[in-house]
């Protein structure tokens, strides 16, 4: 929409120099004639001027109410969520009990009070964190085909003369395997003397769900989403980890539907309490696409599943 303001003003300069042209054409002089257009301009100018005046306070006085009923909204957001921030622990008391549940970050950059927040509110559910691990996606990427292989050997993978794809397709297996089962060999040093992999915790312990703390903005995100934590993703799924991608509000509506092409469950908004809440319903097994995003299928589960769930 063209801003009043760059409309009026390019009126009022065509006028004036309309105005300069007819006195140069006539000499500038001072006749009757030349004397009135002179004034005659001057008047419209005022009127446009006083027109212009009033159309701005106009709209100022406009996004001025504008402004204070969006801070009453947020007001009322913020009360709302609150509300529910409390209430949350005590739907979720013991959903998560004796399960065991990894996080792992898509990238370096993922937001740490983000993840931090996201394992508090599993642990208030019952369920233990034992392994925090980040992906390096740009390590991975650059990796060439004597470097998969390199990784797949300190895995114990025997690659022979196989293909480029399947040594990747088995070093995500095997990846998936060391988190469903644990790595008492503690076979975690290939990825992490490769630079491929951060790890915080015990590796041993066997985990049976993960969290995908997903991020991105960009095309670049996409394409490292599609290359790397997808087939990582399909081998936790192939080897009997439940999957549960979850991305913060700020992440865009294509990262998120990636995943959800892929049939994983979704939580476009974990960084609300509503998210939170959603993110344990799909661990438990009430899956879909939660959030607010473009692509949810449906904002949060219904409140009355978690009254069932706290009754059985």
């Amino acid at each position: 929409m063209v801003d009043i303001r760059l409309y009026i003003g390019t009126l009022v300069a065509v006028l004036v120099f309309f105005g300069l042209g007819v006195l140069v054409g006539i000499g500038i002089t001072r006749e009757p004639r030349a004397e009135q257009l002179y004034q005659r301009i001057e008047r419209q100018l005022q009127r446009y001027r006083e027109e212009t005046a009033r159309e701005l306070k106009k709209r100022d006085e406009q996004i001025r109410q504008l402004d204070s009923e969006l801070a009453a909204l947020k007001l009322k957001l913020r009360a709302n969520e609150q509300f529910v921030e409390k209430l949350a622990p005590s739907l979720v008391r013991n959903l998560l009990i004796f399960r065991n549940i990894a996080l792992v970050l898509t990238t370096p950059d993922t937001d740490g009070e983000l993840v931090a927040k996201v394992q508090a509110f599993l642990e208030k559910a019952g369920a233990k964190v034992p392994l925090s691990l980040t992906l390096v996606p740009e390590a991975i990427q650059s990796a060439d085909a004597m470097s998969w292989r390199k990784v797949a050997q300190g895995l114990g993978i025997v690659v022979g003369d196989a293909d480029n794809e399947v040594v990747k397709s088995g070093v995500w297996k095997r990846i998936a395997l060391l988190i469903r089962y644990g790595d008492p060999q503690n076979n975690w040093q290939a990825l992490s003397k490769a630079g491929w992999v951060r790890i915080n915790g015990n590796t041993q312990t066997p985990i049976g769900s993960a969290v995908l703390v997903c991020s991105g903005q960009n095309q670049q995100d996409i394409v490292q989403g599609k290359s790397i934590v997808l087939p990582f993703a399909r081998a936790l799924k192939n080897v009997g980890v439940r999957v549960v991608v979850v991305t913060s509000t700020m992440t865009s509506a294509e990262v998120v539907a990636l995943y959800q092409a892929d049939e994983l469950p979704t939580v476009d908004h974990v960084d609300s309490p509503l998210g939170l809440l959603s993110l344990v319903a799909a661990l438990i097994g009430h899956q879909d696409h939660y959030g607010f995003g473009e692509t949810a299928r449906r904002p949060f589960p219904e409140p009355e599943w978690f009254v069932q769930q706290n009754q059985q």
